[in-house]
């Protein structure tokens, strides 16, 4: 609107800009009439007063476009934030949905038996790894093993799994993979296995979100294959260093019925 109210007085913007050189040419050649140059003051400090007003309107509006981008911007952060809770609090069901799946297949424990391969579990030397961004194909492939899980397809989740964490060897999700393919592996009978992928997260993916529980399953793992000690320094290290995790609690738990 202010653009077209501009572009209407442009004839009368342009006599603003040039009357005054021409009352000094009429005046200069005595052909101006008083009568004629009062009217033309009268206009001229109309058409000041009118650019006054169109400034302010400018300045005006100017402010108001700045509140709705601002608005705007704080529209789009409070829905950014929204989402994230909602995708973390999808995420939070859905694992809480897998690990219930698991524990419901779970096998009774095996019998304690000392083994070479349990006192070696903790020997392994894995560096930590620098981790890259999900790509859509990474949380595809994620999603996929993950949903098997779900629905109780332990064994063709093992092997989506074990194809995950083989093609995204560095992603920020491999972690996670390594974490629920030692939970299958312990579902399907296979300790030393599932002790070998509990390892692989706290070794290449120190500080991930997974560890408490790894250190906690490494505890389960090596008390049934019959290496107390290594047991009892997982379950401990785990109340150490997470003191208010939930592992932490099963993990006391867990040493109280070892004892």
């Amino acid at each position: 609107m202010i653009v077209n109210k501009l572009i209407s007085r442009s004839f009368a913007v342009g006599l603003f800009l040039t009357a005054p050189l021409a009352m000094a040419a009429n005046q200069q050649a005595g052909t101006l009439p008083a009568h004629a140059a009062a009217e033309l003051l009268s206009q001229l400090d109309a058409l000041q007063s009118e650019v006054r007003d169109l400034r302010g309107q400018l300045e005006e509006q100017g402010h108001e476009l700045s509140q709705m981008k601002a608005q705007q911007r704080d529209r789009y952060i409070d829905l950014d934030k929204r989402i994230s809770l909602l995708m973390s609090a999808s995420a939070a069901r859905q694992e809480s949905q897998a690990s219930q799946a698991i524990a419901s297949a779970a096998p009774a424990p095996a019998p304690v038996v000392k083994s070479e391969a349990a006192s070696s579990l903790s020997s392994v030397q894995l560096a930590p790894i620098a981790l890259t961004p999900v790509s859509p194909q990474a949380r595809s492939a994620y999603d996929d093993a993950y949903g098997l899980i779900r629905s109780k397809q332990f064994e063709t989740a093992e092997v989506a799994f074990t194809e995950f964490v083989k093609d995204y060897p560095d992603n920020t999700l491999t972690g996670n993979g390594y974490y629920w393919l030692g939970e299958l592996k312990l579902v399907l009978g296979k300790p030393q296995e599932a002790a070998k992928s509990f390892n692989i997260v706290i070794k290449k993916f120190p500080g991930h979100s997974k560890e408490p529980d790894a250190l906690y399953k490494l505890g389960i793992v090596n008390d049934q294959l019959g290496n107390a000690s290594a047991s009892k320094s997982y379950l401990q290290d785990v109340i150490s260093r997470f003191p208010e995790s939930k592992s932490a609690k099963l993990a006391t738990s867990y040493l109280t019925g070892m004892k």
